[in-house]
């Protein structure tokens, strides 16, 4: 390792002294408190925010089991958590409500009944780590040779500093976009910038440091996929006015590579869940058939009229394939692009150009933003984990 440089001199005492804020603030913990990390096993295999729930409800449930601890959750494999839990080991059932896709119809209005039903997810917890604070404190306080930074520590702590925003925002890395800091603005081709905040954290000559800074990203409009499709291809933007066209080839393949793996929710009936888009059908929605369970084939259109009371518009587009293992039709008008997802593509260069308008400001402003940013989402003085853990009001200079 090269040492650092010394200066010339002793330091020059001439021109105008210019006080300097650093967005970075002090993180005081105790070293002797240890972080009990479990490991999170979950079947099936959950989404992230499927898993985040499950988690939450698995805390209110078993509270005595847990010592009444408040873990917090990196959103796989880890729990980390300041008490340590009655048993090493332990599997708990965890009911999640869901909608039911095959309701009976309601006779009147020709409209499905969602009933409500309930998916089991199997849940254990081992634990595998105890984790000390004396070797991140060594590593601030003593000369670093010879000890290394404990990654695992440091982890833990961005986990447990994160888990309270993670209620309220959309993680991007290491960034976090919550709605507190702003509508989301469209950018063009059916994309919205969003203004978020980074955090991590650093080592520094005045101890552990929490670094916040302003974050900027493009995530995909959340908005009807007819609509989606009229703002995000120039091809397709008169679509509402010509509900008989239909994708050549060509285009069926542009439209389907810009589809692919983003996530819809179905509007013909009340569910919270998301499916993820895995192709387009090559048949268009009017001569597309599958096949039930009494092995009866029925025609996509007839079947939304029969059991939905829904006429298709848009019957010369392909339907969105929103299964893997089964095939599974849902025409293009009854889907709706999920809010809080990163776009994903290029941005043209007049997306990224209004992308960083956006951020910019004055530095007097953007320290501001930052300050509230920390007192909002962090509290300044806050206890983090223990009652000897906070982080520094004032910003170092």
């Amino acid at each position: 390792r090269s040492p650092i440089a010394q200066r010339p001199d002793n330091g020059g005492i001439e021109g105008a002294v210019i006080p300097l804020s650093a967005n970075y603030f002090l993180v005081r913990f105790n070293p002797d408190q240890k972080i009990f990390q479990y490991d999170i096993d979950i079947t099936p295999h959950p989404s992230k925010e499927t898993a985040r729930m499950i988690k939450n409800k698995l805390v209110q449930e078993n509270s005595s089991v847990l010592s009444g601890a408040l873990p917090a959750f990196d959103g796989r494999r880890d729990l980390y958590s300041a008490i340590e839990f009655q048993e090493n080991k332990a599997e708990f059932f965890v009911n999640l409500p869901v909608a039911s896709a095959r309701c009976p119809v309601d006779k009147k209005n020709g409209h499905m009944l969602d009933r409500q039903n309930f998916k089991v997810f199997k849940v254990n917890i081992r634990l595998v780590s105890k984790l000390s604070g004396e070797d991140l404190n060594k590593f601030l306080t003593e000369d670093k040779d010879g000890i290394s930074l404990p990654q695992d520590y440091l982890h833990a702590l961005e986990v447990i500093l994160r888990e309270g925003a993670m209620e309220s925002s959309v993680l991007v890395g290491r960034s976090l976009y919550p709605r507190s800091m702003g509508e989301a603005r469209e950018i063009g081709g059916g994309a919205v910038g969003l203004r978020g905040f980074f955090q991590s954290l650093r080592p520094t000559k005045q101890g552990l440091a929490l670094n916040v800074d302003l974050s900027l990203t493009a995530f995909h409009e959340s908005t009807g996929m007819i609509v989606y499709l009229q703002k995000r291809f120039d091809f397709l933007k008169d679509l509402s006015h010509q509900k008989t066209r239909a994708l050549s080839e060509e285009e069926r393949r542009e439209v389907e590579k810009a589809l692919k793996n983003i996530q819809v929710r179905v509007c013909h009936r009340e569910t919270d869940q998301r499916y993820h888009v895995h192709s387009l059908t090559k048949e268009t929605t009017k001569n597309l058939k599958f096949r039930d369970r009494s092995a009866k084939d029925l025609m996509v259109v007839d079947y939304f009229k029969e059991q939905y009371n829904h006429d298709i518009q848009f019957r010369n587009m392909p339907c969105l394939q929103i299964g893997r293992s089964k095939p599974c039709y849902v025409p293009m008008e009854l889907c709706v692009v999920c809010e809080g997802q990163k776009f994903l593509g290029k941005l043209s260069d007049e997306q990224t150009s209004k992308v960083l308008r956006m951020g910019c400001q004055r530095p007097s402003e953007r320290k501001g933003i930052i300050k509230g940013i920390v007192e909002e989402e962090f509290g300044a003085g806050r206890v983090i984990l223990t009652p000897t853990s906070s982080i520094s009001k004032c910003q170092r200079t």
